[in-house]
């Protein structure tokens, strides 16, 4: 029998490379002279820290691509650029078009074949993850995103969309987070985490820290 009978990906950190995958759509529409890395990176930025507030804000769930278009602007703003409409648009689109790990595939097959189901579990709204579950190599059996419970991760809510659609008990799932953020989120919740911890990052509160740590997804199959 299976030591838990799903296992929950982050999307953004955790399952595709974000930055391997826009980086190169920003350079190929910025000023030779703007870093991309760096605008990616503030634009990033401003996309979480404006995912947080909206989680405080009390005026009702904000869409994950209106999000990201309102942090592209800032980010446009902050280096006194202007890009047409169209060009904006292209960019916020391309966060539908990630390119999963190397890794992933094998990682998602892998756990199915040990007998759990998979699942995408994501600040991404529905609309934009099932473009992304589409073009895995391996499908998963759920997507559990930010506009079905209303809010964004760290938040409880989007950590207990698995329990209350599949009707499971927190020591079923196992979480592979991307992020420190997503990390402590999981945990506070209850739920068993897995890290797969590319950038050699560190949680806030040593408390909140994972269960298992590896540097990339494949350690995910030693915990099946």
């Amino acid at each position: 029998m299976a030591r838990y009978k799903l296992v929950t990906f982050d999307v953004y950190a955790a399952l595709f490379d974000l930055e391997g995958s826009l980086v190169p759509e920003v350079r190929a529409v910025l000023p030779p002279e703007v870093d991309p890395v760096a605008f990616f990176r503030l634009w990033r930025s401003k996309q979480l820290e404006f995912a947080l507030i909206s989680n405080s804000l009390g005026r009702g769930h904000l869409k994950f691509k209106y999000l990201t278009e309102r942090a592209l602007e800032y980010a446009l703003k902050r280096h006194n650029l202007e890009l047409p409409a169209d060009t904006r648009a292209a960019l916020v689109a391309a966060w539908n078009r990630l390119r999963p790990w190397p890794e992933a595939g094998e990682v998602l097959a892998g756990v199915k074949a040990r007998g759990c189901l998979t699942a995408l579990l994501s600040n991404g709204d529905e609309a934009m993850l099932r473009e992304l579950a589409a073009a895995l190599p391996v499908p998963v059996d759920h997507i559990f995103a930010a506009d079905q419970a209303g809010f964004y991760k760290p938040h409880p809510a989007i950590y207990e969309l698995p329990l209350k659609t599949l009707g499971l008990d927190r020591s079923e799932v196992l979480h592979v987070a991307g992020s420190a953020s997503d990390v402590m989120g999981a945990r506070s919740f209850g739920l068993p985490c897995a890290w797969s911890n590319r950038g050699r990052d560190y949680v806030l509160e040593p408390d909140l820290g994972p269960d298992f740590e590896f540097p990339d997804l494949t350690g995910v199959l030693s915990l099946l």
